[in-house]
């Protein structure tokens, strides 16, 4: 496409160049016809004189005896033509206009018709033919006055040094057109050279870009027996976005240069360095570096771009991953290498490792695992009754209270070849391929034909809470939890929404808005595991949650560890202060229990009331809650 653009230029550009010259060959040659026309017409004076003198000539031999009186006659014929084409040919117009000519030839043309019969029949010594010779002379005297005025006369002068100009003038048009065309060019080609640049280049690091990687591999695997010594090596670093956010674009684009300055210097004789994304970075090794020694050769490079990062980021936020991939076949593709390094560089940075990681089969097991689970989760999200899919339900008791219950929905997934697939797992994938808004709207689909069924009586004391993906939470959620809500049974009002801290605080001013929306058609908002990100209170001064759960990892040891104790205390003092409710999650045994109601914990989610149930099981602890309440109601009453 750039060749094709390019070529279009030229072309352009060249026919812009063959107008030109030829409209200065056109004007030229207008030029030189002016400039001719104009010689002729001088030619034609002259011309005139020369013939009457060749008639002058021929009277005079004729009165003294030397010329027939046909010579002289011939002679006398051609004088009066060439007087009657001056005065009337088209080819004489322009110097008849000038300078008089027309009256001064007109005389002498007078003159041929007064003594026509006397040239014709008179003898040599008439006296007329004297008379006529004189008169001749004396009228001649104006047209040799003509021809010097039309060839140095101020008119003649001004009209030659107009011409001259004229062309000079046309001449430094040419050149300047000419100039101008060569500068074009050169602008062209530097752009065109710009262009390609950067179809192939990176212009920030000046390495070569993910176009040119491909097409380097792909010239180097077009020998297949070249493909089993490429070495593939992806680097990304994590949680750059940080920086950028933080210290500014400046300082980013900085360290990744630093990053690429480094790279490129280690990138020797058979080392192909490209900048692939925004913050990830690939090494193409095919030279003679020994194969045992390019893992290492990679591995000591992290180290080093580790420490680059180290220095630049004050925090120390950003960390550098690594994945490779070698000993590939040779049936695999340039696209497959690069594949196999990409979820070698995926398993890095799931599991956080500060080494280089290097690609094996049962990686690859996992990365088809993730993707067939990922193609089946997009069909059962459609499926609102399907059994592989699932909702369990973790009750939430009130401490002081047995009139409310509520309980947490819990997605749960058994899958008939690789069992139980873990919650955090299926939003991962859903959330990988763009699945999040549409796993959101199957659990309220889901948990409104669970709860179906219940009765009324049970019904009408529960609350519900889900948990929401990072893609559910924006602006038409409260929208669409209302469409979804709109024909089932329960109510807005026995919702729940639990946002995580890494969601509500990403963005503090559209959090605000979204949570308002929802609290406007009675939605409750809480915020879960509190303790675990980057928590403050003045958060939950700004955002207004209704509920805040604090993080189990808070509640294990609570009764043994003071530290612990003292910690939940004060989150669930201001939260009260603050007129939010406290949920302890985790909490698994009696002692536990005791140390949370102690102090003043609102509601307790934990394994000591119960397990995550399914459907019919969360039913039956719901009708045996309810029951004891009712018991307990009577023998306060009785």
């Amino acid at each position: 496409m750039l060749r094709g653009k390019f070529l279009s230029l030229i072309l352009m550009v060249t026919t812009f160049l063959g107008v030109t010259l030829w409209s200065v060959w056109n004007y030229d040659r207008a030029f030189n016809a002016v400039t001719r026309y104009t010689q002729l017409s001088a030619w034609a004076l002259a011309q005139l004189e020369l013939e009457i003198h060749a008639f002058e000539e021929g009277l005079q031999l004729y009165r003294a005896g030397a010329a027939s009186r046909e010579e002289m006659n011939k002679r006398f014929d051609i004088a009066w033509n060439r007087l009657d084409v001056f005065l009337h040919g088209e080819e004489a117009k322009s110097v008849r206009a000038r300078f008089g000519a027309d009256k001064a030839v007109g005389k002498i043309l007078a003159l041929f018709e007064r003594y026509e019969q006397d040239v014709v029949h008179g003898e040599p010594d008439s006296p007329a033919l004297k008379m006529f010779t004189a008169a001749l002379d004396d009228e001649m005297r104006g047209v040799r006055d003509v021809m010097v005025k039309n060839f140095t006369g101020p008119s003649a002068i001004a009209q030659r040094e107009l011409l001259n100009e004229s062309k000079t003038q046309n001449f430094f048009i040419l050149g300047f057109l000419m100039l101008a065309t060569m500068v074009m060019l050169m602008v062209l080609f530097r752009e065109v050279r710009r262009q390609h640049f950067l179809a192939w280049n990176d212009p920030l690091t000046r390495l070569p870009n993910r176009a040119a990687l491909i097409k380097h591999l792909q010239q180097w695997t077009s020998h297949p027996g070249r493909r089993s010594s490429i070495t593939v090596c992806l680097m990304d670093l994590g949680h750059f976005r940080e920086v950028n956010d933080s210290l500014g674009y400046e300082v980013g684009d900085a360290l990744l240069k630093r990053l690429a300055a480094r790279i490129k210097a280690a990138s020797g004789q058979g080392i192909f360095a490209a900048r692939t994304g925004s913050d990830e970075f690939t090494l193409i090794i095919t030279g003679t570096m020994p194969t045992y020694l390019r893992f290492p050769f990679l591995e000591q490079l992290r180290s080093e771009l580790a420490d680059l990062v180290f220095a630049a980021d004050p925090a120390h936020r950003v960390r550098v991953f690594m994945g490779t991939s070698q000993y590939v076949k040779p049936d695999h593709s340039p696209e497959e290498m690069l594949l196999f390094a990409d979820i070698a560089l995926d398993s890095a940075k799931r599991k956080r490792l500060n080494r280089n990681v290097l690609f094996s089969s049962s990686m690859y097991q996992h990365y088809q695992r993730k993707r067939r689970l990922s193609t089946e989760l997009r069909e059962l999200i459609h499926c609102p009754q399907c059994p592989q899919l699932a909702l369990y339900y973790q009750p939430i008791v009130r401490g002081q209270s047995v009139v409310r219950l509520g309980a947490e929905a819990l997605i749960r997934w058994h899958h008939p070849e690789y069992g139980f697939i873990a919650p955090l797992d299926i939003i991962s994938l859903a959330e990988e391929n763009g699945l999040g808004e549409a796993l959101g709207g199957w659990i309220i689909r889901r948990m409104q034909l669970d709860l179906s069924g219940f009765p009324k009586e049970v019904l009408a004391p529960l609350e519900i809470s889900i948990n929401l993906s990072n893609s559910m939470f924006n602006m038409g959620l409260a929208r669409e939890i209302e469409e979804k809500m709109s024909d089932g049974p329960l109510g807005l009002h026995q919702l729940i929404v639990e946002l995580t801290e890494t969601i509500a605080l990403d963005d503090i001013a559209l959090s605000k808005q979204i949570i308002h929306s929802l609290r406007q058609i009675g939605v409750r908002v809480a915020l879960d595991d509190f303790g675990t990100g980057w928590s403050s209170f003045s958060y939950l001064r700004e955002l207004y949650f209704d509920k805040l759960k604090i993080d189990r990892s808070f509640i294990t040891a609570i009764d043994s560890d003071t530290r612990q104790a003292l910690f939940v205390e004060t989150i669930t003092t201001l939260s009260h202060q603050l007129g939010v409710r406290v949920v302890a999650e985790g909490v698994e045994n009696s002692d536990e229990l005791k140390a949370v109601l102690t102090i003043g914990v609102d509601e307790i989610q934990g394994y000591f009331y119960s397990r995550p149930l399914p459907l019919p099981e969360f039913m039956q602890f719901c009708h045996r809650y309810f029951a004891h309440s009712a018991a307990i109601q009577e023998v306060a009453l009785g």
